[in-house]
């Protein structure tokens, strides 16, 4: 928002004082009068972007050559944005705030090329920002310059092909359980919750949507019997809590359930109204993922890994466990133990709710050494009777892929 001149300018603050206008707006006002007079393209720049940029440095909002700012463009890349829920938003406008402001804001969009984002990335790793970080923050840098592109603010997309720190982990962060291990974590579980732990590790479900079902979303007439997940619990731009729509379009799925489960859900059902929480706190409100990792779930993992005696002394004969998994790591069990099973991965990736079977893959791709085998061999099989048999197999060395899938299917057994 911007004035022809500082009189005009004043004015306008002074009778917005004076109808006891917003703090926000009068301060925007008082903020452009200390701006010099604009003209042209500068001043309708200027005028266009201010629902989205007002927040931002006055230097950030245009620049006088070359189209708006990167900050004004990331403002506006959010402000169109559509199927996102509030606090994405605001996660959004934070990276803006933080990150991409603070490094580029002020950059005119024509300015900006592979150059100065190759920069912009090695600068967030100098922050010390984790490489998913840095990719989420790209990823909205990358997003709102394609919008710059469709507005004909530029003609190409500067982030593309700039390459991303990856993690340096030596280990891989997914936790999964055995069957075994699975059983002794959950007889450590206080039992008003272990419907819930079993719920999560035979679904595959995320913690935000088992903990939005109600009994309408159980059908336990149908054959097998299923759950519908259609919400899950959301944050606000103000870091509230509600019941919104799950993660993805793909997340909106139904899912099977064994008839175990089936059997510890039917008291719960018998018990609640149709729109109650199926799985609430101990006072009949809505579990929280922090409340249950402070008051459940660590308490079960340290009596799980640290078994003790009635008395309180350690017990060194009892069963361990020598993991701790994240509540998450729940769903990455569920995934191993399909997989072990047999469950093809497109299956897999319905039921999980995953928006893209890539996502699945590149997951749990290292927990499927017997499908790589079965790989082997079909293209053994198209292989045969192509490639000429030598006179001396017995001095043949191994096939390269062979050793190397024997190698896979070792290194999976241990994950």
């Amino acid at each position: 928002m911007t004035y022809a001149s500082r009189n005009e300018a004043r004015v306008a603050m002074e009778l917005l004082e004076a109808a006891h206008g917003h703090a926000k707006d009068a301060a925007e006002i008082a903020a452009s009068i200390s701006l010099p007079p604009q003209s042209g393209a500068a001043a309708a720049s200027t005028s266009s972007s201010s629902g989205g940029a007002h927040s931002l440095p006055a230097a950030a909002a245009v620049a006088p050559a070359g189209g708006p700012t990167i900050a004004a463009l990331v403002r506006e890349h959010i402000d169109l944005l559509t199927g996102i829920g509030p606090n994405a938003r605001a996660s959004y406008g934070r990276y803006l705030r933080h990150h991409i402001g603070p490094l580029l804001g002020s950059s005119p969009v024509t300015a900006v090329g592979y150059r100065e984002v190759a920069g912009f990335i090695n600068g967030l790793s100098a922050k010390g920002l984790s490489p998913k970080t840095i990719a989420n923050i790209h990823g909205l840098l990358s997003a709102s310059m394609t919008t710059a592109v469709r507005l004909g603010y530029r003609p190409d997309n500067p982030c593309v092909g700039v390459s991303l720190p990856k993690s340096q982990l030596t280990h891989d962060e997914m936790t999964v359980l055995t069957r075994d291990e699975f059983a002794l974590l959950l007889s450590k579980v206080a039992p008003f919750y272990q419907p819930l732990v079993l719920t999560l590790v035979a679904t595959g479900l995320r913690f935000g949507e088992a903990t939005a079902l109600t009994p309408a979303d159980v059908d336990v007439t149908a054959r097998p019997a299923t759950i519908r997940v259609t919400k899950a619990w959301k944050r606000d731009e103000d870091s509230r809590y509600y019941i919104g729509p799950p993660k993805t379009r793909r997340a909106r799925r139904t899912i099977s359930l064994p008839d175990e489960l089936v059997d510890v859900l039917l008291p719960l059902l018998a018990t609640k109204a149709p729109d109650e929480l199926l799985f609430p706190n101990t006072v009949g409100q809505w579990l929280s993922s922090s409340r249950f990792w402070t008051s459940t779930w660590t308490p079960a993992l340290d009596a799980a890994c640290n078994p003790r005696r009635p008395d309180g002394s350690p017990d060194p004969d009892a069963p361990r466990l020598t993991k701790r998994p994240r509540v998450h790591d729940l769903r990455h069990t569920h995934a191993s133990w399909m997989l072990a099973a047999g469950t093809d991965l497109f299956v897999l990736q319905r039921r999980l709710g995953h928006e893209s079977i890539t996502t699945t893959t590149e997951t749990y791709a290292h927990l499927m050494p017997d499908q790589q085998k079965a790989a082997a061999d079909a293209a053994a099989k198209a292989l045969s009777g192509l490639v000429p048999v030598r006179s001396q197999p017995s001095a043949t060395p191994a096939p390269l892929a062979a050793v190397a899938l024997s190698a896979d299917r070792h290194s999976g057994a241990r994950d």
